[in-house]
This record gives structure tokens, C-alpha cells and sequence, in this order.
């Protein structure tokens, strides 16, 4: 019992997780992040929105998520989200519909997110456990850790990625395919006074 304490702490000490406030965040995104001025609040309250809801301001949060799965436009919804182990799936199989060869879910890949802003081990930073793009050069520990500088810089990379006047179309799609499994249709129209009123 004891040797499990030690390991706890141990891991605990490691991971060095903090959770900011929201105007903490506010504060450290307006000194790092460079937006289009015309809606520079309106972005910062949606980034910070986000945060909130997918990794509740824990620097350390990982997740694992199932890769978007492409759909047809007979189908309705263009892709779904689910968890890996958390039960039925989030968009039933209408019953007429044709059995496909192979399980779905055996093809689809399991993508981890990582720190304050959910960013995946697919796209933006190095694991052992897939092969990554790695549009930040970073190992994904330097993205759970409770320096925010380097997880800032990487969202300002995925901004000029896909603000770029030509992007690159094999960054852009996985950078776009990132951002479907972690978006969060409320922040959209997120009122930036009411949101950081208290800051």
C-alpha cells in the first residue's frame, strides 16, 4: 500500500499540473497570442472558452478521443466524436442500413489530447504512442506541464497555419481535423463582455 502512495506522489509531483482562472489566461493569451485585430476579443473569448470546457483550465488534462469518422451527405452528420471505452456509440446506426465489412471502430484511430488546450498527439506534438506532424516540435510532455509559454506558441503556429493567405493543404486538413474532435459549439457565440466580466 505504501509503494502506491510513493508511486502517486511521485507521478503527481511529475506532472507539475496547475489550474489557471480564467483571467489568468486571459491575461497570458493577450501577452503571447497575436489575432486578427477586427475580432481579437471575440477569438481570445472563444480560445478561452475551450479551454474551459474540454480541459477545465488543468494544464495537465489528457484525453483520448476517437478519430473523427468521414461521413456521406445522405447520412446527415459529416463526422462524430466518442471516447475509446465509454460506452455505445454517440450516433447510432440507423437499423436498414447495410453491415459494413470490418468494425468501425476497429479502424479508427485513438487520438490523445493533451494540457490546456486538448491539442493532439497526431498533429502537433511527438509521443510514443502515433505518428505525429509535429506542427510545433515539441514532445507532447512539454504540453502538460505548467509552463504555458510553449503550449501558446503552438496554438499561435495552428493560427498562422490556417490563417496563412495560401495554406498548406497537408497541415491545414489534419489542423482542421484536430479542431473537429475538440470543438465546442457554445463557444462560438460566446458574449466576450459577459464572458470576462470578472477579469
Amino acid at each position: 500500500m505504501l509503494a502506491v502512495v510513493v508511486v502517486l506522489f511521485l507521478a503527481a509531483g511529475v506532472s507539475e499540473s496547475v489550474i489557471l482562472s480564467k483571467c489568468e489566461l486571459k491575461r497570458q493569451l493577450e501577452r503571447g497570442l497575436s489575432l486578427p485585430a477586427p475580432n481579437s476579443t471575440d477569438i481570445l473569448a472563444q480560445i478561452v472558452c475551450h479551454v474551459e470546457l474540454t480541459s477545465g483550465f488543468n494544464t495537465s488534462a489528457i484525453k483520448k478521443i476517437a478519430e473523427p469518422e468521414e461521413h456521406s451527405s445522405v447520412q446527415g452528420s459529416r463526422h462524430r466524436r466518442s471516447v475509446k471505452g465509454k460506452g455505445p456509440r454517440t450516433t447510432p446506426r440507423p437499423a436498414t442500413r447495410a453491415p459494413r465489412l470490418g468494425s468501425d471502430e476497429d479502424k479508427s484511430e485513438v487520438w490523445t489530447l493533451y494540457g490546456l488546450f486538448q491539442l493532439s498527439d497526431h498533429v502537433v506534438c511527438r509521443s510514443t504512442q502515433s505518428h505525429s506532424l509535429n506542427l510545433c516540435g515539441l514532445t507532447c510532455d512539454k504540453l502538460i506541464d505548467s509552463d504555458t509559454s510553449d503550449d501558446i506558441a503552438c496554438v499561435q503556429a495552428l493560427i498562422n497555419a490556417v490563417s496563412a493567405p495560401n495554406p498548406d493543404p497537408k497541415t491545414s486538413k489534419p489542423i482542421h481535423k484536430m479542431i473537429s474532435l475538440i470543438h465546442q459549439p457554445q463557444c462560438i457565440t460566446v458574449n466576450t463582455t459577459s464572458f470576462f466580466a470578472g477579469c
